[in-house]
């Protein structure tokens, strides 16, 4: 067995989740490591610690600057969904942040309809937070009845991969009992009313499975549509054609 597999299986099976191995620091562990790591394809760059850094396609300062709005003053002691989570930066996140319980899902970027492998995220998870759960689970699926409700809900680059948005964002909406986090593409920026715009083939980044461009206005009204009494707005720290909502019952 390998260096890097024996580390990993002490992380797994010790009582504290955060608790360090004493390999951590063996430069042939964090080379090995690193190895490993690279071997694998990833959207979220995680850093793994001492040097350890997963090469993602969305840098580390844009996964922490989301994360300060997604989370703020929310997610502690609360329990989280996570939907959409790929390599699940904002799963662990959420977890150091003192969610009570996390639940990481996924089910397009770890299948066969994706670049994207589960492996990375268990890989991550195994390496920085054993104790968030997961479940490979598609998005008609999701429900009360399979996953439960959850305090806070996050539901980030995925709102404008789906043939039928406002559907399933209600559905999604009766999984949160107090917070849902909506993080996507805009557009129609400059058009007062709600509106859509619809990319029928690969208009977006050339990518097929893009379908709709909201523009904030129609974010905010879907959200109030479906339950929730405030939303803020906010664009994105790094991105102004992408916005995050932070729609909240009251």
């Amino acid at each position: 067995m390998s260096l890097l597999k024996r580390a990993l299986g002490r992380t797994v099976l010790q009582d504290k989740p955060n608790a360090a191995v004493s390999n951590e620091t063996i430069p042939e562990y964090l080379e090995e490591l690193q190895r490993r790591v690279n071997s694998l394809p990833w959207h979220h760059q995680i850093d793994f610690g001492n040097g350890v850094l997963a090469p993602g396609n969305t840098p580390i300062e844009v996964l922490q600057a989301q994360a300060a709005i997604y989370f703020d003053r929310i997610v502690h002691g609360k329990t989280f969904l996570d939907i959409g989570a790929w390599d699940g930066f904002n799963s662990f996140e959420a977890f150091n942040r003192g969610a009570s319980r996390v639940l990481a899902t996924d089910h397009f970027a770890w299948s066969d309809q994706c670049w994207g492998k589960r492996e990375a995220f268990e890989l991550a998870r195994a390496h920085l937070a054993p104790a968030v759960e997961v479940l490979d689970i598609d998005l008609p699926e999701l429900s009360s009845e399979s996953v439960g409700a959850f305090d806070v809900v996050l539901f980030a680059g995925v709102f404008y991969h789906l043939r039928h948005p406002f559907a399933v964002l209600e559905q999604v909406s009766t999984l949160a009992k107090e917070w849902l986090i909506v993080e996507t593409h805009l557009d129609a920026l400059d058009y007062g009313r709600p509106a859509m715009v619809f990319y029928p083939t690969n208009e977006l980044a050339n990518d097929h499975t893009n379908w709709w461009g909201p523009n904030p206005t129609c974010v905010i009204a879907m959200l109030k549509d479906v339950g929730f009494t405030t939303v803020e707005f906010i664009v994105h720290p790094f991105h102004s054609n992408r916005g995050i909502f932070r729609a909240h019952r009251q």
